[in-house]
This record gives structure tokens, C-alpha cells and sequence, in this order.
């Protein structure tokens, strides 16, 4: 059985159509010099036992970190993972990235991804909710186009609050060049902290949104939040959280500090850390700017169901969408994350309320706990030792010992923090702020992690700077 799909007289007949004799005519527009003259260098085919012995033997090269020894974050958490969102969310009739286009067929995945939007609403404080995103960053980034279409394109700058995730600002720089707009990092002061004086000066009619992160990319909450999204609500422009949901178990929402629209990460609910994904990006907003949200919607409606009353679930206000409007839609998401929407939804359900809100004071608990042993440590220093942080903070370590630390964890099986302003290059990020941050590591704890575990780090980081 052949698995090419044109035959030699099919595509006779359309180079024919096309007006050329040999395939390789399509090809004249490209510079002789940069086609490949030899046969790529791929071994010959394995069978299936000698192709799985050879795909164990690569894993096998790889470093097992057990997870209570990940002590970092930056937008992918170490969370526990209830079997049963694995269970549910295997099930045959969910197990599929596509959002239903049939609801008289689809009706509980249908709710199921309702019920995903009014936990993100929830969450965020936000009126609508769409039914996820790629990931945290393309969210941003969605969110950026939302502003620029309230404001008809009229208002072209985008101000980052100091320590919006490098990788996020990256991604929403892509976006923006095709919009034509111009992206800036506002300074901190000393502190860490955008002062409402700095953000008041940095305001002008054409800018369109200011992006904060809550927390920052170092861990720390903006104490006058409120304050600052009421000046920038004041100018005109909107006001963006990108938002760590975890945080909503213990502090105030997004909503109740001022946002008009907030996105972010999912991965934090019921799904595993991967690199390079898949992830699950949330996007919530004010019911004002539901015009142009990207994404699906699901609504509900009442309906009579075999003669009594019940409930309908149906994608909703799809006119906004590619597969209506084409180049005109509000994005062109089509296959979105459903399947780890419902991931996230499961989660959310199986923990409720008061296991949510246990789950993130637990986090915060074993973030305190490890950053008093690490803080009492010689040459120690919090970054910023007046602010307040949830379950990620900054330290300071002696000239060099950073890199040192995060080495001999490796060595140890453990991942010992990050330095959020660093590129995969290993180069520091251009940001303005990069400065105030040299020689620090930030530092993630959730549920998972015991005194065992933070123990462990501290007397790792006293042998380093020791010279144990």
C-alpha cells in the first residue's frame, strides 16, 4: 500500500495545469547557491524494537528532578495533579483539542468548558471569560490586540509595568510589529516598585494599555495597584493584568484592583510542567469590551428538553471569529487548548473553594518558611526586603555565587531558582530595570515542597557560599 498521495499521472496533470513540465520549475525563484545538491544525512529506517531501544537509551540521558527539588517558577509551577483530571479528562468523549461546532451532539463538553469560563471569571473577577488560549503569553499578546481595537488603532504605545516576564514582553513584541506599535518598560525605583509619579508622567494620549504583572516576574505584589490602575484608567488607556490565578485564594482579584482585561497561565491547574508545552492561556474581561474578545465563547441558554425545562450550551457571539469573519476576525485561534481547559476545569471542581484557598495558603506558607531559612544564611540578601511576595521571591547572593548555586544544585538534583531576566543565551535581558537584580535567583515554592525540601536548598546554598 502506497501512503503518497499523488499518483505519477495526477501530478503530470497538475504541472501541466500549472503550465510547467518537471516540479523542479517551481523551484526557479530560489537562489541555486541555497538548495541543498546531496541527500540529507537521516540514518536508515529501525524497526520498532530497535527504534525503542534507541529513544530509551536518549531518555536515559536525561536528569531526573524529582519535583519537591524544583524551586523555580516563572510562569510554570510544580503543582499537584489530582488522578482524577487524568482520569476524567482520558475519557474518550473529552479527548480532543477541538471546541464542539455541533452542540445539539456536544452538550457536556459544552458545559464543561462553560463551567471553566465561570471559574476563570471567578478567579480573575473579570464579567466573560473566552474558552482558553495557547498559553499565557500569546493571551497577553491577544490582550495587547483587544486595546488596540477598543481604540480603533488609534493609540499605538504600550507601557510594560518593571518586571513583566521577559519571554511574555518577547512574545507581545512579536505581535506588535505587525500592529505597529511600540512597546516601552517603565522604570522602577530603588524599591523595585513603579511609583504613581513615574506612571502618571509616562501616560499620554497615544498610549493604549499598560500591562502589569501580579505578581511580578520576581515574585513581589505591587502594593498600590488600585492606585495605579485608577491613573491609567484616568488617561484613557486599558488596564492589562498578565495574573498567577493562585494568588486569587488569598489576595484581592485582578477586578477588584482596577483591570479591564486580565490573562494568563493555566498550567497551574491539573496540568504537568512541559517544556515547550502544550499550555493553557486564560483571557477574561469587562463585558464592555466582549466585541472584541478572541476566542470561543460558550453561553447558556434555557431550553426544554423532552417536554421539561433545562439548560443549552452553545458557542456563542461567533460572528467575531476566523471562521466567520476570516482576516477579519478578532484572532485566529481555531483548534484552541480544550483539552487542558478541561484539565483546569476538573482541577478547579475537585478542590472547590475552600481546598483552592488551603492549596494557595499552603503555597505561601512554604515560601515564607524557606525564604527565613535562606534569608538567615551570611551574604544572603532579599532583593527588595520591604515588599511582600506570594510564593516566588528574589535573593541577592555574593558576586558569581548565583550561577555557582544553580550549578551545584544540578549536580545534587536540584533546580536551584532562576534568574528571571536572563535569555536562553545566558545573556541579561536589555530591560531597564535588569540592573537592579545582578547576581540574584528567584525562587518558587507550592503545596508540594516540605521542610524536608527547603531544608535541603538552605544547607545547599550555605555549602556554596561556605565553600563546603
Amino acid at each position: 500500500m502506497t501512503f503518497v498521495p499523488n499518483t505519477a499521472a495526477q501530478r503530470a496533470e497538475m504541472l501541466k495545469l500549472i503550465g510547467v513540465e518537471r516540479f523542479e520549475d517551481l523551484l526557479v525563484a530560489i537562489p541555486p547557491d541555497l538548495i541543498m545538491q546531496r541527500q540529507l544525512l537521516v540514518p536508515e529506517a529501525h524497526g520498532e524494537v530497535e527504534l525503542g531501544r534507541a529513544v530509551e537509551a536518549l531518555t536515559a540521558q536525561n536528569l531526573r528532578i524529582p519535583p519537591g527539588r524544583v524551586f523555580a517558577g516563572g510562569g510554570s509551577y510544580m503543582h499537584h495533579v489530582p488522578s482524577v483530571v487524568d482520569e476524567i479528562s482520558s475519557r474518550g468523549e473529552f479527548y480532543t483539542a477541538y471546541t464542539p461546532y455541533q452542540p445539539e451532539v456536544s452538550q457536556g463538553y459544552l458545559q464543561s468548558i462553560y463551567e471553566y469560563q465561570s471559574y476563570i471569571c471567578m478567579l480573575t473577577g473579570m464579567d466573560i471569560s473566552n474558552a482558553s488560549g495557547y498559553d499565557g503569553a500569546t493571551t497577553l499578546a491577544d490582550a495587547v490586540l483587544m486595546s488596540n481595537y477598543v481604540h480603533k488603532g488609534k493609540r499605538k504605545r504600550v507601557l510594560f509595568a518593571p518586571f513583566v516576564n521577559a519571554e511574555f514582553r518577547n512574545v507581545v513584541d512579536t505581535y506588535a510589529i505587525g500592529m505597529e506599535m511600540e512597546t516601552e518598560v517603565l522604570s522602577a525605583d530603588s524599591s523595585g516598585r513603579l511609583t504613581v509619579d513615574a506612571l502618571r508622567g509616562a501616560l499620554s494620549e497615544d498610549v493604549a494599555c499598560v500591562i502589569f504583572q501580579y505578581p511580578d516576574c520576581l515574585g513581589y505584589l505591587e502594593e498600590e495597584l488600585e492606585q495605579l490602575s485608577a491613573v491609567v484608567r484616568e488617561s484613557g488607556a486599558l488596564v492589562v493584568f498578565s495574573f498567577y490565578p493562585y494568588t486569587a485564594g488569598l489576595l484581592r482579584t485582578p477586578g477588584e484592583l482596577g483591570a479591564d482585561i486580565v490573562c494568563g497561565e493555566a498550567q497551574c491547574f491539573g496540568n504537568y510542567v512541559n517544556y515547550g508545552g502544550p499550555y493553557c492561556g486564560f483571557l477574561a474581561c469587562r463585558e464592555e469590551f466582549v466585541r472584541v474578545l478572541p476566542g470561543r465563547l460558550i453561553g447558556r441558554t434555557v431550553c426544554q428538553r423532552d417536554g421539561e425545562p433545562g439548560m443549552g450550551f452553545v458557542m456563542t457571539l461567533q460572528a467575531r471569529e476566523q471562521h466567520i469573519r476570516r482576516n477579519k476576525a478578532m484572532s485566529n485561534i481555531c483548534s484552541n487548548q480544550a483539552l487542558l481547559a478541561l484539565r483546569a476545569c476538573i482541577y478547579l471542581g475537585s478542590v472547590g473553594r475552600n481546598g483552592f484557598r488551603q492549596l494557595a495558603a499552603l503555597c505561601h506558607a512554604n515560601a515564607l518558611e524557606a525564604h527565613e531559612k535562606l534569608v538567615n544564611i551570611s551574604g544572603v540578601q532579599d532583593a527588595f526586603p520591604e515588599r511582600h511576595f506570594f510564593n516566588e521571591f528574589t535573593l541577592r547572593f555574593p558576586g558569581g555565587t548565583a550561577a555557582a548555586i544553580r550549578q551545584r544544585g544540578l549536580q545534587e538534583g536540584m533546580l536551584c531558582g532562576i534568574h528571571p531576566l536572563v535569555e536562553s543565551d545566558g545573556t541579561l535581558n536589555s530591560e531597564s530595570n535588569a540592573g537592579l537584580v545582578g547576581d540574584c535567583l528567584t525562587f518558587a515554592f507550592t503545596e508540594i515542597h516540605t521542610t524536608e525540601d527547603s531544608d535541603a536548598l538552605a544547607r545547599l546554598v550555605w555549602e556554596v557560599l561556605s565553600g563546603s
